[in-house]
């Protein structure tokens, strides 16, 4: 196997709910357009401005998005090499890993010992590494969102420094995935989110209502900012690299009779749930083709068995993290595994189209962005 070196810079290891779980219509945006305001949104037959300032929007001072530091150049510690890359980065020909906890942790006993993004040794990037033969870049870290793209940050664990994700890619990256948005349509913790819920569930109400309102608006107003990402994702790139914008698994299907969940959690919120992850996963699809690059959608592979409603241990998401030993509202290994396989064979589908002056990418812009059944 070709990957980044491991790397154990502290101890300790946190368990958080990291929720990625909104449903809309999908909304369009104005043309490139330095000059445009953030978010402006084009609806026939006229344009009007979005009812949300846009969530993780990009670049500082610029978009009348706020001036922040280090947006470009690496201003971390060189000890926290290891922490930007997940590992020592390799020169030649890489992938870049771009997301959030769900690319990121899994099985807790497999974590990386003290890694304070909580990086997987057998997770989603080390499988695609491994069966692509590309040495591993992964700049993911749980808690992460679209600023940190941008901008340097710090780790989930421990709040160490953290180089902007969009720095590990390079001219000789030639496969990047990124998958990042879920973190930027809340603005309390998913823990927080989580135990308000849990106050509501123990008096028999749904907490969507209170949810709904803040986390649907601003996740439907994605799209320009994930665009914007893909976007300079292509310019620092390989001129022939593969891109390809992944979204999120929704933990709950759409026929969900039966579910153990639905002991504790009302069936508005477990509606409420699904459709938020397919919203996510619809706003991702249309930046994706924006940008003009490939769309993966998780969710597709959901239905009963493999949602959190399956059986242990082969389910692809889980919600209380039990009996798997798993992150709770996270993928599980078999998740991990079932993505990476995916963009693997999107991987080499792409290759093979390009042989012949074509691209895979047009007709995954198409495709259903909800889960299978």
């Amino acid at each position: 196997m070709q990957h980044s070196t491991p790397h154990a810079v502290i101890a300790g290891i946190a368990a958080s709910l990291l929720l990625v779980t909104s449903t809309g219509h999908g909304l369009a945006w104005a043309d490139d357009n330095d000059d445009a305001a953030p978010g402006t949104v084009i609806n026939e037959p006229g344009a009007e401005t979005n009812p949300m300032p846009t969530p993780g929007f990009p670049l500082g001072g610029k978009y009348n998005y706020p001036a922040k530091g280090s947006d470009f150049n690496d201003s971390t510690p060189a000890p926290y090499t290891v922490i930007n890359y997940g590992g020592i980065p390799h020169k030649g020909p890489n992938f870049v890993n771009i997301g959030d906890s769900h690319t990121v942790t899994a099985w807790l006993p497999s974590t990386v010992p003290g890694d304070p993004c909580m990086h997987n040794e057998f997770g989603f990037a080390q499988v695609v590494g491994q069966k692509t033969g590309l040495p591993v870049r992964d700049a993911s870290c749980a808690g992460a969102a679209i600023e940190e793209y941008w901008h340097t940050g710090s780790t989930f664990v421990g709040k160490i420094p953290k180089a902007a994700q969009r720095l590990a890619i390079n001219k000789n990256t030639t496969l990047v995935v990124a998958s990042l948005g879920g973190n930027d349509t809340y603005l309390d913790t998913a823990a927080e989110l989580m135990t308000k819920c849990a106050k509501h569930w123990k008096k028999g109400d749904a907490c969507s209502p209170y949810l709904a309102p803040s986390m649907m608006g601003r996740a439907r107003v994605l799209s320009p900012a994930i665009y914007y990402m893909l976007k300079d994702i292509k310019a620092r790139a390989a001129s022939d690299a593969i891109i390809i914008a992944m979204g999120y698994y929704s933990p709950f299907p759409k026929n969900f009779d039966g579910c153990p969940a639905e002991k504790i959690v009302p069936k508005r919120d477990i509606v409420f749930f699904r459709e938020f992850v397919e919203e996510l996963n619809h706003q991702m699809q249309l930046a994706a083709r924006k940008a003009g690059v490939i769309f993966y959608n998780p969710s597709q592979y959901i239905d009963f068995n493999t949602s959190s409603c399956g059986a242990p241990f082969q389910r692809y998401i889980v919600t209380a993290g039990a009996p798997e030993i798993n992150m709770p509202i996270h993928p599980t290994l078999f998740g991990h595994w079932k993505s990476a396989d995916t963009v693997v064979n999107l991987y080499n589908q792409e290759l093979q189209a390009r042989k012949v002056g074509k691209s895979i990418a047009p007709a995954t812009w198409t495709i259903p962005y909800g889960v299978r059944g």
